[in-house]
Protein backbone atom coordinates (compact mmCIF):
# COMPACT_ATOMS: atom_id res chain seq x y z
CA UNK A 1 0.00 0.00 0.00
CA UNK A 2 1.52 3.64 -1.15
CA UNK A 3 1.11 6.84 1.32
CA UNK A 4 0.15 9.37 -1.07
CA UNK A 5 0.60 13.48 -0.17
CA UNK A 6 0.51 16.51 -2.40
CA UNK A 7 3.70 18.27 -2.83
CA UNK A 8 4.55 21.41 -4.81
CA UNK A 9 7.90 21.68 -6.39
CA UNK A 10 9.22 24.65 -6.34
CA UNK A 11 12.59 24.14 -7.42
CA UNK A 12 14.42 21.57 -9.18
CA UNK A 13 18.03 21.60 -7.46
CA UNK A 14 20.75 20.43 -9.63
CA UNK A 15 22.29 16.92 -9.77
CA UNK A 16 25.42 15.97 -7.42
CA UNK A 17 27.72 13.14 -7.82
CA UNK A 18 31.01 12.15 -5.70
CA UNK A 19 33.15 9.32 -4.31
CA UNK A 20 33.10 7.77 -0.49
CA UNK A 21 34.90 5.27 -0.39
CA UNK A 22 35.77 3.97 -3.66
CA UNK A 23 31.54 4.12 -4.59
CA UNK A 24 30.27 6.36 -6.82
CA UNK A 25 27.50 8.62 -5.85
CA UNK A 26 24.12 10.27 -7.28
CA UNK A 27 21.79 12.13 -6.04
CA UNK A 28 19.36 15.17 -6.96
CA UNK A 29 16.64 17.12 -5.15
CA UNK A 30 13.82 19.89 -4.90
CA UNK A 31 12.44 22.45 -2.74
CA UNK A 32 8.90 21.53 -1.92
CA UNK A 33 5.29 22.25 -0.42
CA UNK A 34 3.37 19.84 1.49
CA UNK A 35 -0.46 20.44 0.52
CA UNK A 36 -3.31 19.80 2.64
CA UNK A 37 -5.64 18.35 0.87
CA UNK A 38 -7.86 21.86 0.57
CA UNK A 39 -4.33 22.80 -0.75
CA UNK A 40 -3.43 24.65 2.29
CA UNK A 41 0.33 25.15 3.17
CA UNK A 42 1.14 22.90 5.59
CA UNK A 43 4.96 22.10 5.34
CA UNK A 44 8.50 23.68 3.18
CA UNK A 45 11.21 21.05 3.03
CA UNK A 46 13.61 18.79 0.67
CA UNK A 47 12.59 15.81 -1.41
CA UNK A 48 15.40 13.52 -2.22
CA UNK A 49 14.82 11.78 -5.77
CA UNK A 50 15.02 8.59 -6.93
CA UNK A 51 17.31 7.63 -9.33
CA UNK A 52 14.57 7.04 -12.10
CA UNK A 53 13.52 10.86 -11.52
CA UNK A 54 17.08 12.78 -12.00
CA UNK A 55 18.57 13.66 -15.17
CA UNK A 56 16.26 13.56 -18.43
CA UNK A 57 13.43 12.35 -16.37
CA UNK A 58 13.33 15.37 -13.52
CA UNK A 59 10.16 16.65 -12.60
CA UNK A 60 8.89 20.38 -13.54
CA UNK A 61 7.83 22.86 -11.29
CA UNK A 62 4.05 22.16 -10.55
CA UNK A 63 2.10 20.46 -8.10
CA UNK A 64 1.66 16.79 -8.45
CA UNK A 65 0.15 13.63 -6.20
CA UNK A 66 3.35 11.92 -4.52
CA UNK A 67 3.32 8.40 -3.58
CA UNK A 68 5.68 6.99 -1.15
CA UNK A 69 7.15 3.52 0.04
CA UNK A 70 8.82 2.66 3.05
CA UNK A 71 12.08 1.09 3.01
CA UNK A 72 15.08 1.16 5.26
CA UNK A 73 18.65 2.79 4.65
CA UNK A 74 21.35 0.81 3.20
CA UNK A 75 23.99 2.14 5.99
CA UNK A 76 21.90 3.26 9.00
CA UNK A 77 18.77 0.79 8.55
CA UNK A 78 16.42 3.56 9.33
CA UNK A 79 12.94 3.10 8.39
CA UNK A 80 11.81 6.37 6.12
CA UNK A 81 9.29 7.13 2.98
CA UNK A 82 10.87 7.48 -0.39
CA UNK A 83 9.18 8.61 -3.08
CA UNK A 84 8.04 6.22 -5.88
CA UNK A 85 5.82 8.31 -8.36
CA UNK A 86 4.49 11.71 -9.43
CA UNK A 87 1.15 12.39 -10.66
CA UNK A 88 0.11 15.50 -11.92
CA UNK A 89 -2.43 17.42 -9.56
CA UNK A 90 -5.28 19.69 -11.16
CA UNK A 91 -4.92 22.93 -9.08
CA UNK A 92 -8.26 24.45 -8.83
CA UNK A 93 -10.50 22.26 -10.30
CA UNK A 94 -13.16 24.12 -12.83
CA UNK A 95 -12.26 27.90 -13.65
CA UNK A 96 -14.91 30.38 -11.67
CA UNK A 97 -16.65 32.55 -13.68
CA UNK A 98 -15.79 36.38 -14.27
CA UNK A 99 -17.42 39.03 -11.72
CA UNK A 100 -19.94 40.94 -13.10
CA UNK A 101 -19.04 44.60 -13.13
CA UNK A 102 -21.07 46.71 -10.69
CA UNK A 103 -24.05 47.97 -12.18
Amino acid sequence: MALTSIIQILKVNEKRTGNKNGRDWAMQDCECALLSETGELEQVGVLQLPKEMMGDNVPRVGTYVGSFALRAGMQDRKITAVLTALNPYPVGGAPKPSAKPAA
